[in-house]
């Protein structure tokens, strides 16, 4: 999304896990056909998949995001467009909207749109598998309070340190984030900071199920967690695999 393009630098230091990548590649390696990555980021899960052999399209549209990704190298497509009105030319076996890029559709038009550009595009019986975090009440219901994120060491031997206030709207669901970003050099002193906002809009179980369903999809599955664990009012996590019919 445009709204990560002044963080596309920082991007890869900030998301170095890996712990979901697994469960994508168990689903890439049990469905057929080619996969189709939607809000793709900088490819940290489309490039693990196209190292497993997978034949891999990855969709971003911001264009510093995507410049970070192919400098990755070979085995990705990279294709510069707005997941919900992008045309790709082809049809695949599963496609995949992880770590939050759903989120980042900010009304329910603009979600069913891409949900419906995302199925026309899926081969039929072809699956799809939307991961979004899921937030407690305490985290909707809390004040605007200054947190300390993450640090992260730099490949200079500096370090990074990121900070964020969080504000929720209960009637539009949008979250609106302020990041914070200190970065030391090597001898700790403070060289750079920087302040970027975001915004996302939270989507629950059910109804992100329905719009699934809307959408045209069956529902197949929902998940907690990376290990198939059942989504509960503790998991951190929801993951939904639906399918175009046929």
């Amino acid at each position: 999304m445009p709204e990560y393009d002044a963080l596309a630098d920082l991007y890869d230091l900030e998301y170095a896990h890996d712990h979901d990548v697994p469960f994508w590649l168990a689903l890439a390696g049990r469905e057929r056909g080619p996969v189709v990555e939607w809000g793709v980021g900088t490819g940290r899960i489309a490039k693990r998949l196209a190292g497993a052999g997978h034949e891999v399209t990855a969709v971003e549209l911001s264009g510093p995001m995507a410049g970070v990704g192919r400098r990755k190298g070979p085995g990705v497509e990279w294709i510069r467009g707005d997941m919900r009105s992008v045309r790709l030319g082809n049809r695949y076996g599963l496609g995949i909207c992880a770590f939050n890029s759903f989120l980042c559709l900010l009304s329910v038009d603009d979600a069913l749109i891409f949900l419906r550009n995302a199925r026309e595009h899926l081969l039929p019986g072809g699956l799809l598998g939307v991961e979004v975090s899921a937030f407690s009440p305490e985290e909707l219901s809390g004040g605007p309070e200054l947190r300390h994120d993450l640090s992260r060491s730099l490949p200079d031997g500096g370090t990074l340190e990121r900070l964020s206030v969080s504000r929720y709207d209960t009637a539009s669901q949008l979250m609106e984030i302020t990041l914070f970003y200190e970065l030391y050099g090597a001898d700790g002193v403070l060289r750079e900071m920087r302040r970027h906002q975001l915004t996302i809009r939270v989507t629950f179980r059910d109804e992100l199920l329905l719009m699934l369903r809307v959408a045209g999809f069956e529902p197949e599955a929902v998940y907690g967690g990376f290990e198939g664990e059942p989504f509960d009012a503790a998991s951190d996590h929801l993951i939904v695999l639906c399918r175009r019919p046929g």
